[in-house]
């Protein structure tokens, strides 16, 4: 059955929800340094961000894009994103990036136009006052299989950061670590690295889910902490993107149920929902 727009107003509130923990500001707390001193000093500086997926690189992209933590030193609209895909090529960076800048017109790049388009890129990146590069699944650099794909990018990567002298923050899976031995130049550059994991059970764990509970005024979410926080764990791994859908979908399922409050049936319930009759995983909630 679809969910009543009852129910979808409170995921959407939900969803809304931004839940730190300790890690995860330690991250943000990194890049804003980065972003201060890149700004501020002359030498380009960068950072890699390593995570699994589902722990929260998006979620912190995000929030550095609406300056969510009210820095008085990040400017609207300063914070330039591009996502690579398998086999990237220093043209495909150069695309994503000017999508940023929504030109009227499309650029189209080749090997053959890369320093013509770089050159537009530079500008843009100077009018548009960028302060941060954010450079997303930069592994796939590293998983390309081909040296000469690794060479160039980083190449590449090297010299837009002394041309724009703007900081860069890659964000990647563990495949990223490679950064570090790929060339003592980019080493030098990337000089920081920070690390999210999938949570463990613990007194963190249990802060995240009354974090939750104290964030919903409209469905009774103690449950969560007090009498499922270990199955809430074993269901979700520990990846933080699994656990907020099955907060989510256990809440609008409480609410068509017209219930004040989460239960374990509302949760084996949000399990299914989120993957599916047929999965080889075993509720924790039955």
């Amino acid at each position: 059955m679809p969910y009543s727009d009852k129910a979808l107003t409170v995921g959407r509130k939900l969803e809304q929800v931004v839940i730190t923990h300790s890690a995860f500001t330690q991250v943000v707390e990194g890049i804003g340094r980065i972003i201060q001193l890149g700004n501020d000093l002359s030498s380009p500086r960068g950072v890699a961000l390593i995570a699994p997926s589902g722990c929260g690189k998006s979620l912190l992209v995000d929030l550095l894009k609406r300056n969510a933590y009210g820095w008085s030193f990040l400017e609207p609209h300063s914070i330039l994103v591009a996502a690579l895909k398998e086999a990237p090529t220093v043209a495909h960076i150069q695309r994503e990036l000017l999508k940023c800048f929504d030109y009227p017109i499309t650029i189209r790049t080749t090997e053959s136009t890369n320093a013509a388009v770089n050159n537009i890129l530079v500008t843009a990146i100077a009018q548009r006052k960028t302060q941060l590069i954010v450079i997303d699944e930069y592994q796939h650099v590293f998983l390309a299989g081909k040296d000469g794909v690794r060479r160039t990018v980083n190449d590449w990567l090297k010299r837009i950061m002394s041309v724009t002298e703007r900081p860069v923050l890659l964000t990647g899976t563990e495949a990223l670590a490679a950064l570090q031995e790929a060339d003592p130049q980019i080493s030098a550059r990337i000089s920081g690295t920070f690390r999210l994991f999938p949570f463990k059970h613990d007194a963190e764990w249990k802060g995240v889910l009354r974090a939750y509970s104290e964030n919903c005024p409209d469905v009774d979410l103690s449950n969560l902490s007090s009498e499922c926080s270990r199955e809430l764990f074993i269901a979700s791994q520990g990846v933080f993107r699994l656990l907020k859908g099955l907060v989510i979908e256990s809440a609008m399922i409480a609410v068509d149920d017209e219930k004040p409050a989460v239960c374990r049936d509302h949760l084996r319930q949000a399990f299914y929902q989120i993957f599916g009759p047929a999965t080889s995983r075993e509720n924790p909630f039955v």
